[in-house]
């Protein structure tokens, strides 16, 4: 403040100690303001970045797990069509051996010789041993398939569930980036409305001091004159005292 203090009186000075005093006020008043939202805004900028890391870690592990959920689940179906494969090999070969058993026991019934029963008992039991034993393999390969095919189910659902996940995850990913963006757009423009805040308490402070420095000038100046007014008046009473008994004296006489 450019001003000289020596046009003002002490009466103007304190109002203007006074108007100082409440533009300090107001500054600091918009300082606090401020600190408190750049605070705001660089805490939301540091749980941005820290929500956005999370969600890129998640969203890494849950990519990697549906990956190996589509491994498997390859694997599983591969598996299947190889329980199939084999299940209609062995009903197959049940069918040929049906057929074995069938021709056996006709063969047996038209025999004209025992050779020719024997030979044909002997096709008959060893068809029917390969019957029970396709049999057991088929419900093997039955059983197998349909713990597969539960499988497949299960791993159908967790694909679901994963592939659900990463796609909320992805959606959710654009508005922590903007969120990230607009509080470090908010960061910088809070920072500098501090800094001029800030100038500016630090300016009203400055000039408030001055005039708190003159207002004490001036207060020392008064009581110093009014000090010596009142010892003038005191020295003043004094000799009129000292004029007064001499003229009583001389009066006596």
């Amino acid at each position: 403040m450019h001003t000289v203090f020596g046009v003002f009186t002490l009466a103007n000075l304190a109002k203007l100690a006074e108007r100082l005093k409440q533009q300090k006020m107001e500054a600091s008043k918009i300082r606090r303001k401020n600190e408190r939202a750049l605070k705001e805004a660089v805490s939301l900028g540091r749980r941005s970045s820290s929500g956005l890391r999370r969600l890129e870690r998640h969203l890494e592990h849950d990519k990697e797990q549906l990956t190996d959920i589509n491994m498997e689940f390859n694997q599983i179906l591969a598996r299947k069509e190889s329980l199939e494969r084999l299940a209609k090999t062995a009903q197959e070969r049940l069918l040929k051996e049906m057929e074995a058993k069938d021709q056996a026991e006709v063969d047996i019934a038209n025999a004209d010789n025992e050779d020719t029963k024997s030979n044909a008992q002997y096709r008959l039991d060893v068809a029917t041993e390969k019957i029970q034993e396709l049999e057991e393999e088929l419900q093997i390969r039955e059983k197998g398939v349909q713990k597969v095919e539960q499988e497949i189910i299960d791993y159908k659902k967790s694909q679901s569930h994963a592939t659900k996940k990463i796609s909320k995850e992805t959606k959710s990913k654009p508005a922590l980036v903007s969120q990230l963006k607009e509080s470090q757009v908010d960061s910088e423009k809070f920072r500098k409305k501090l800094e001029t805040s800030e100038k500016r308490e630090e300016n009203a402070n400055k000039a408030l001091a001055k005039i708190n420095a003159r207002l004490g000038e001036m207060m020392a100046k008064k009581r110093k004159a009014a000090a010596k007014k009142a010892a003038a008046k005191r020295k003043s009473k004094k000799k009129v005292s000292k004029k007064s008994k001499k003229s009583k004296k001389k009066s006596r006489r």
